[in-house]
């Protein structure tokens, strides 16, 4: 396993590449909209995070109730689907209490995107308190660049809610705790554009494995059996990351509060022309 920094343009077998600073022992939150999407998107990561003595946390936002290809495979459905990542993600390495359900409806996860809510609250509190509990030093969300409804929301829960994880706010949800670093990896759609790199290189690091890796995060994913139409698709493409030097993984840095570089501004100051 090789990790790679594009906009650098050199790659390394430490993790640090990808989440500098990288200690033992971190907590490490992958938020996935629905149950597959992090399988299919950031496998790669969530197994370099237990190669390298980490802990990953699974947060499933969705309960799956829209993915059935028969009107038939509706009923039961639900619970067919969390049977099916508990056995995904067992398969990979994680452990069946870190996994936490939040079982909100398909294409609905959006309006729940908040504290306060006309008919109850939102995920916020949620969220947070289980961010600060579970000393979440990294975090990992889904592509907010025209993926899905439900994806979408999860990169504003990703951007904004874990931001708030070590302010000294809301202080009776957990003690605050600072989360290092921010990383979004994309199930099927291409990163924003960055205007910046001429190449279209738009993510900046990756995570470069061996072909039994991939074949075992493809065992992974064959234990969600419903969704095998669903996702039939994405799985193909999946043929697009090999290379001779194997198949790759991508992601793009979260720019989390950009503050502002003032030095930019003041270095204008003298070229501005003063007027009566």
């Amino acid at each position: 396993m090789e990790f790679i920094d594009f906009k650098k343009r050199s790659r390394s077998s430490n993790i640090e590449m990808l989440l500098p600073g990288w200690e033992s022992g971190e907590n490490v939150a992958f938020l996935s909209p629905h149950d597959d999407d992090v399988v299919l998107g950031s496998a790669y990561l969530l197994s370099a995070v237990i190669k390298n003595g980490g802990k990953p946390h699974l947060f499933i936002f969705c309960k799956g109730d829209a993915g059935y290809s028969t009107v038939a495979e509706k009923t039961g459905l639900v619970g067919r689907r969390k049977g099916e990542a508990i056995e995904c993600y067992r398969t990979l390495g994680v452990q069946e209490e870190d996994i936490s359900f939040m079982d909100v409806p398909d294409f609905s996860l959006m309006s729940y995107v908040s504290r306060r809510l006309p008919y109850g609250e939102g995920l916020f509190d949620d969220l947070l308190r289980a961010l600060r509990a579970k000393r979440i030093s990294r975090i990992v969300f889904s592509n907010g660049n025209f993926e899905h409804w439900d994806h979408t929301a999860v990169f504003e829960m990703g951007m904004y809610t874990a931001a708030q994880a070590g302010d000294h706010i809301l202080v009776d949800l957990g003690e605050p705790f600072q989360i290092r670093s921010h990383l979004i990896y994309s199930v099927w759609g291409d990163f924003e554009r960055d205007p910046a790199d001429p190449d279209g290189i738009d993510a900046d690091k990756g995570i470069l494995v061996d072909d039994a890796t991939e074949q075992c995060v493809r065992r992974a994913i064959a234990s969600f059996s419903s969704q095998q139409k669903v996702i039939g698709s994405i799985v193909a493409h999946r043929e697009q990351r090999k290379s001779e030097e194997g198949y790759l993984e991508l992601y793009r840095i979260a720019d989390v509060r950009r503050q502002i570089d003032y030095r930019r501004y003041i270095g204008q100051l003298a070229g501005c022309r003063r007027m009566q």
